[in-house]
């Protein structure tokens, strides 16, 4: 009994070394080795990539990789950059650090001339005293040229994106936090530390005008444009740092005096940014606008083509970009630029003064222009004015050499259509200011949204498991698998 029980041990062990010389495990052998060698090479190939600083952005917006623009940017530098990250004690971890940390890192591989250094301003309360006067806040940097020691501070909320929404229950209005742009922020603050000069924008106030919101004013300091007021019925001239002059629709008219100064800025070459609307009751006005070359009929510009305007509205012009121009042929990635409540703008020319007109926006030629009134609609009648119209223009005079940007309309530059990267309007804003400030025109850079964003950050340790588990433990577990699966086929 004792031997049949032995040989029937022996032959259960005789048959599982036979099942290991057949054809069908030597097959199902070499695919699990192949599979374990392949799940080894790329674990291996991911960390060997991570060690040397090899990495590859699969977002679809590119949100984890700086842009061509900052790349542009970075390889230009010549002076050694310090980036001084701000923060209050131990309390550094909350939601937001870890977009810091990921663009801290993108800069300091992209360039050798940047470093960033990490200051606690619970150990060095005064260390900003020289930068800025505002209230430090967590999260803010302090970018300093080495060689010039230029400073710029940048406040974290400066790089944080709000939109404003009612609370259904307390009916108030509130600010909520919708993404970051800490990239258009850094990239503003090495521009300014770099550059020689400082772009001078003056809003011409004191009548009423809307001013440039806090969209449009960011925008501008994102492309090292200084935004500054200018009240001319005090003054006696336009600041000679003023590189360019914003004019907007006025509530109340010009002085004779005013207009007097305005034109004196022209006639030495000063530059004007202009949103020109009919406004017949304003002679001043409408006297500044044509000695800057246009003039501007009591007609609104409607568009009869559908691509070419909003569906909802034909007074919400979508005009035809000219790419001819510096101006326009540069603006970043947008497909629309509107323009509400469009006005009939012409160039003018007068015996003593010649203007050389680029056109930058225009409509399609079935816009039409109907003169407005009280019982006006949006048909066409007969009596309109036909297309094609010019929206948007560069005017130089031949003379004085003095320029103008001239949009039709005053709403260009309102916070909704600078908001919307879709939209070319906040492109058009920087890029006429810059190219009649003879600096190089830049494009906006995109910002994180909240909402589709997301970083993943890990620490030593959990890299450390994950190699583990991957290289070792999984595959283990695969070929034990495949051992038992085989074995329990054959002893069928």
């Amino acid at each position: 009994m004792e031997k049949q029980k032995d040989n029937g041990v022996v032959s259960f062990f005789n048959k599982i070394g036979a099942s290991f010389k057949r054809k069908g495990f030597r097959s199902g052998l070499y695919a699990t080795i192949t599979s374990v060698l392949v799940i080894v090479v790329v674990v291996v190939a991911n960390l060997m990539a991570s060690a040397s600083g090899i990495r590859k952005d699969f977002t679809v917006g590119g949100e984890k990789s700086l842009t061509e623009e900052t790349k542009e940017l970075l390889a230009g530098l010549e002076d050694d950059l310090t980036f001084y990250y701000l923060t209050r004690g131990s309390d550094t971890t909350d939601g937001y650090s870890p977009y810091y940390e990921m663009y801290m890192d993108l800069y300091e591989r992209a360039s050798d001339k940047i470093t960033f250094e990490t200051v606690d301003l619970l150990l060095n309360p005064k260390f900003t005293e020289e930068y800025t006067s505002e209230t430090v806040l967590r999260h803010s940097m302090v970018v300093v040229n080495e060689t010039t020691q230029k400073g710029k501070y940048v406040s974290s909320e400066d790089m944080m994106l709000f939109e404003t929404t009612m609370n259904l229950q307390t009916f108030q209005y509130e600010e909520n936090p919708v993404g970051l742009d800490i990239e258009g922020q850094l990239n503003a603050a090495i521009r300014y530390v770099t550059s020689e000069k400082q772009t001078n924008f003056y809003a011409l106030s004191g009548h009423g005008e809307k001013e440039l919101g806090s969209e449009g004013q960011s925008l501008l300091r994102k492309a090292n444009i200084s935004y500054n007021l200018f009240e001319s019925m005090t003054a006696t001239s336009v600041p000679e740092d003023c590189d360019v002059l914003y004019v907007t629709v006025p509530g109340n008219d010009y002085t004779t005096e005013e207009l007097a100064l305005l034109k004196a800025y022209a006639d030495n070459g000063g530059d004007f940014l202009i949103l020109a609307e009919s406004m017949p009751e304003l002679k001043n006005y409408n006297a500044l606008l044509a000695y800057c070359g246009v003039q501007v009929e009591n007609r609104l510009v409607l568009e009869g083509d559908s691509r070419y305007h909003n569906p909802a509205s034909q007074q919400m012009l979508f005009p035809i970009i000219e790419r001819n121009h510096e101006i326009t042929g540069t603006i970043a990635g947008a497909n629309y630029l509107p323009i509400l409540n469009a006005y009939l703008v012409n160039p003018v020319s007068e015996a003593d003064r010649e203007f050389d007109v680029s056109v930058l926006l225009s409509t399609s030629e079935a816009a039409y222009a109907k003169e407005i009134k009280s019982n006006m609609n949006s048909t066409k009648e007969k009596g309109d004015t036909e297309g094609p119209f010019k929206i948007g223009m560069y005017i130089q005079n031949a003379d004085s050499k003095s320029e103008a940007v001239v949009l039709s309309g005053g709403y260009a530059f309102v916070e909704d259509c600078l908001k919307l990267d879709n939209y070319a309007n906040g492109s058009l804003l920087t890029n006429s200011v810059n190219y009649m400030a003879g600096v190089e025109a830049v494009s906006t850079v995109r910002t994180i949204s909240f909402e589709s964003a997301e970083v993943l950050t890990i620490n030593a340790a959990q890299a450390n498991g994950i190699a583990i588990v991957m290289v070792v433990a999984i595959p283990a577990i695969m070929l034990v698998i495949g051992i038992v699966v085989m074995i329990r086929r054959r002893s069928r």
